[in-house]
């Protein structure tokens, strides 16, 4: 490196090199405090980096160095802010996602309790018809009953009249029967007397007889 920035240096600043061809030694020369040689003054950080900037490949380099450095650190600022912008867009969109699916849920929650609300609607329903059946089945058998009540009142009317004729009939055959009866009675009683009298009409014809 420092053999490199010498050349550098002599093709600069020739005066600095006024000892380049000296016969001493740099490791068996003494040097005062206050001495100077071009190897101290070439290795300065200073001389080095003063060399360095003042040639043109140099300044070129720091050129397109820092140009790249700056389209590096746009294209990576650029790219920071599109995975910012990506970040939070996937934020917002998982924050949307996770609404939806919150609101999915509510949703199937609703879903659920309305189906649960339309069958046990449906089984009343059900229910409600099976009950109107059956009251319109028990209305038809109270209507047929009172149909035949009404049938079976009228023919007990009917055989209330009937019965009622019959026994008049037969109070009316009672009281001829007893008539009957009675003129029987009132007949044996005759044929009695009768019978009296023919004996007696038989004794008297004897009596005749024998005289």
């Amino acid at each position: 490196m420092m053999k490199k920035s010498a050349r550098l240096w002599q093709g600069i600043q020739p005066e600095l090199h006024r000892y380049s061809h000296a016969t001493f030694h740099e490791g068996t020369h003494r040097q005062a405090p206050g001495d100077s040689t071009p190897w101290r003054d070439v290795s300065s950080p200073v001389n080095r980096f003063r060399a360095w900037w003042l040639a043109p490949a140099a300044k070129g380099s720091v050129i397109a160095a820092w140009c790249l450095t700056c389209v590096i650190s746009a294209y990576c600022f650029s790219i920071q802010q599109d995975a910012k912008g990506t970040y939070l867009l996937n934020n917002v969109l998982l924050r949307n996602l996770h609404e939806e699916s919150q609101r999915a849920n509510a949703n199937e929650g609703r879903a659920g309790e309305l189906q649960e609300a339309m069958r046990q609607y449906l089984s009343e329903e059900k229910s409600r018809k099976r009950s109107a059946a059956k009251l319109e089945e028990y209305v038809a058998s109270s209507e047929k009953m009172k149909a035949g009540i009404v049938n079976y009142e009228l023919e007990l009317v009917r055989e209330r009249g009937r019965a009622d004729a019959t026994h008049e009939r037969n109070q009316q055959l009672l009281k001829e029967l007893m008539s009957v009866r009675r003129e029987m009675a009132q007949v044996q009683k005759d044929n009695a007397t009768l019978a009296m009298e023919v004996e007696k009409l038989q004794r008297l014809l004897k009596r005749v007889g024998q005289l």
